[in-house]
């Protein structure tokens, strides 16, 4: 007993000192000693009582879980001592989040039927929450969801999201659009990893592999202040894939390929997770020769299919290793990317013809103008747990090697290297069941370096310095959520050389508040937030030519910061059978900054000029989606979507044409050998574009239909496959973000997929 009582005050006066300066929780916390949780329970249906066989438990501080026996009956060992969040997911039914507090008792779980099941965890925000219950408008998706009918690229597969398109140079380099905004205006977050790649060219795109990730958060708009600066269209967050279930080991195996461009793409991973210790390796390779594009016979009388130089191929090699003790959590991850980019619409000519990009013939060997890209992404994630308090800290490096060869292929006309450190330090009080607060800092030193040889020097020599720190306040009220915070960031940009003699600093605040009520059938939701980004130095000192984008640019190194001020509403109702979204939004952008062609000339390259400008713009529109489950067709899933944008000034370019997307599946149930999941089609009406910038063309309105099938053949190991088709009706067509567009490359054509996958 007087054990007991010295325990009980040992921690009591430790809390006091945690609450009075939270830096010294950083110190204190090996001095801890706590013996290590075991969590057992069953899942029940909350209906009939029964247990629910074959359940998932998933812990989200581990990153791992386990799975509920025939009975329902579950046990997770090794656990994280004060802080431990459970997933429950269970087929046809909600899935629940729910905190655990105290292990003195079984836990029975008790899910709820549903068949409509639309509602995943989200963590790219500072508190782990199921969907419908953010404050912020953020979009929650599984990659296996959004590849139901599989697509080329990641960004390909993100843009089944409302509202989130791809800006593309044929298929293999993408850029994300959220709504109108793409760039240096959209930030990439890998597991809280600011990733820095060069994202401000036009060519230079989203340097991402989907390999081992599991699913992608999109946080529409400057809603989240956690991020920092740049961010005014809104964040990427990509998640990794869950390291194996508590004890058990995981291999899997995959290998798919595409008839347009005779595409191949081979995955392999191993996951082991043994008591407190976690690890998983995967690897990566993909080749695509050059694309074919649609219905050629008939808009193509000389019968060239082929877009020339549209080939790309690149590997992967990712790992992580994660372990937990008392109340410490530590993730280490490393991951190596290689792409070699063809650059289709790549010339020297002043006045180019469509017929000079296209060929009757193609193949892989490896062909200027190219590009090639190293990147090594690093990060080291402490997570530490008290009772009323968290602290999660992370070091971070990225470095983005890019060479492009125009016209030698032993020496790049282009060769940058951009290197980023970073930092971010997060502490969490929860002060009752009612209130929490948040706070952090981020800090990041970039810099970017020119190789010796370059002969195209697009960005000079030069370093960037981000320091920023914010407070967030979040309440829960039964059915009400609210969250409010404020944001200070500031920025030097410095050329190395002192050649230009820049050197310049730049500062804002930002802030957002929200309020969001949900209700078993009502979501209803309302946010206001500022957002600021300092001009990048390529805006500021540009004064050359870019062979990829056929423009001699000229910029202002007068520039001051954009600032974004964006008010987001949505409302969602939740029926048995029936969900529908409504999601209108207004960013308004002051001192946006924009290409505008002056009329002239570079007497040298023979290109027309183009200035940097800036004005004030206003960005507004929304998304509508239905989701339909008929009841008396429990296999059919109807589902809807509309994405709305426009502007109120002329002359902006890049806008995203208006877009309808329909979607249809069938889902199977059965224990067959040979079985077939589900069938899928997707129809997809890209509305005509009228308003464009005066140096771009309008694009007509197209559709696009794509089918796939998911099934599986049970052997002695189980072996999932999916085929299918997009375009399936091989529409010749180019969308309005093809940067080909200026040169009437069309998009690619038909394309059949098959793919098989095996775990073990």
């Amino acid at each position: 007993m007087q054990q007991c009582c010295n325990k009980s005050i040992y921690l009591h006066k430790l809390n006091s000192i945690k609450l009075r300066n939270f830096f010294t929780v950083i110190l204190i916390f090996s001095f801890q000693f706590v013996y290590s949780q075991i969590i057992k329970g069953k899942v029940v249906d909350n209906n009939s009582g029964a247990g629910i066989a074959f359940a998932e438990i998933f812990c989200l501080e581990t990153q791992n879980g386990t799975v509920s026996d025939v009975d329902g009956n579950w046990e997770l060992e090794n656990q994280v001592n004060f802080q431990i969040t459970l997933l429950i997911r269970a087929d046809e039914f909600d899935n629940k989040l729910i905190k655990v507090e105290s292990q003195e008792k079984d836990l029975i779980i008790k899910l709820e039927h549903s068949h409509i099941h639309l509602d995943e965890v989200i963590v790219s925000t500072s508190d782990s929450k199921l969907q419908r219950y953010s404050a912020f408008p953020v979009e929650s998706r599984k990659i296996a969801d959004l590849n139901k009918i599989e697509q080329t690229n990641l960004v390909d597969a993100m843009s089944n999201i409302p509202g989130i398109y791809n800006f593309s140079t044929g298929n293999g380099i993408a850029k994300p659009v959220i709504r109108g905004l793409s760039g240096m205006r959209v930030l990439t977050s890998q597991n809280g990893l600011r990733l820095e790649n060069q994202q401000w060219g036009a060519d230079h795109g989203f340097a991402v592999l989907n390999l081992g990730i599991d699913r992608v958060e999109i946080i529409k708009g400057p809603s989240s202040l956690i991020y920092g600066a740049d961010a005014l269209g809104g964040v990427i967050y990509l998640a990794d894939e869950p390291y194996a279930n508590l004890n058990k080991k995981e291999i899997k195996a995959s290998t798919k390929f595409e008839t347009n461009s005779m595409a191949t793409f081979n995955k392999i991973s191993y996951k082991k997770s043994k008591d407190n210790l976690r690890f998983a390796v995967y690897g990566g390779y993909f080749s695509r020769n050059n694309y074919t594009i649609g219905d050629s016979n008939l808009f193509n009388p000389s019968g060239k299919e082929f877009v020339v130089n549209s080939k790309n191929s690149g590997g992967s090699f990712k790992t992580a290793i994660g372990y937990n003790k008392n109340n410490w959590i530590t993730n280490f991850r490393y991951q190596l990317l290689y792409f070699q980019n063809g650059l289709p619409g790549h010339t020297h000519d002043a006045n180019p013809d469509v017929s000079s990009f296209l060929s009757d013939s193609r193949n892989r060997s490896y062909t200027i103008p190219a590009q090639k890209i190293f990147n090594h992404l690093a990060q080291w994630e402490n997570k530490f747990y008290f009772k009323n308090n968290e602290v999660i800290s992370q070091l971070g490096f990225t470095s983005n090697e890019l060479k492009e060869y125009g016209e030698k292929v032993s020496v790049a006309g282009i060769d940058m290297t951009l290197q980023n450190s970073s930092y971010s330090i997060r502490w969490k009080h929860n002060f009752n069941k009612y209130f929490d607060i948040v706070s952090g800092s981020q800090g990041m030193f970039q810099s970017n370096t020119n190789g010796q040889k370059a002969e195209e020097i697009l960005v000079p020599n030069s370093n960037f310095n981000d320091l920023g720190a914010y407070t967030l306040l979040k309440g829960t009220f039964n059915l009400w959520n609210i969250q409010a915070g404020a944001r200070y960031d500031q920025r030097s940009i410095t050329t190395k050389n002192n050649v230009d003699g820049f050197d310049k600093n730049f500062n804002g605040i930002n802030y957002s508040a929200g309020i969001s009520r949900s209700s078993k059938t009502l979501t209803t939701r309302l946010n206001a937030s500022t957002g600021f980004r300092p001009p990048h130095i390529s805006e500021l000192l540009a004064d050359g030519v870019h062979h990829a984008t056929m423009q001699y640019l000229v910029g202002d190194r007068n520039f001051i910061s954009e600032r974004a001020n964006q008010i987001d509403f949505y409302l969602g109702t939740h029926f048995d059978h029936l969900e529908i979204v409504i999601n209108p939004f207004i960013n308004q952008i002051n001192n946006y900054i924009y290409k505008s062609p002056t009329g002239l000339t570079d007497t040298t390259s023979g290109l027309d000029i183009f200035e940097m400008k800036q004005r004030d713009a206003v960005f507004y529109g929304g998304d509508i989606a239905i989701h339909y489950h008929p009841h008396i067709a429990h296999w059919l899933h109807l589902e809807s979507n509309l994405s709305l944008l426009s502007t109120e000034e002329k002359n902006l370019p890049f806008i995203p044409q208006n877009r309808l997307n329909n979607g249809i599946k069938i889902e199977f149930k059965g224990e067959n050998k040979f079985r077939i999941n589900s069938l899928a089609a997707r129809y997809v009406y890209f509305f005509a574009q009228e308003n464009v910038a005066s140096y771009e063309t309008t694009s007509s309105a197209y559709q696009l239909i794509n089918l796939g099938c998911t099934g599986s053949v049970s052997a002695k190991h189980k072996v999932n496959y999916s085929f299918g088709v997009n375009n399936l009706l091989n529409v010749r067509y180019i969308d309005h973000l093809s940067r080909l567009k200026t040169y009437e490359i069309p998009n690619p054509g038909r394309n059949i997929y098959v793919k098989l996958s095996l775990t073990l």
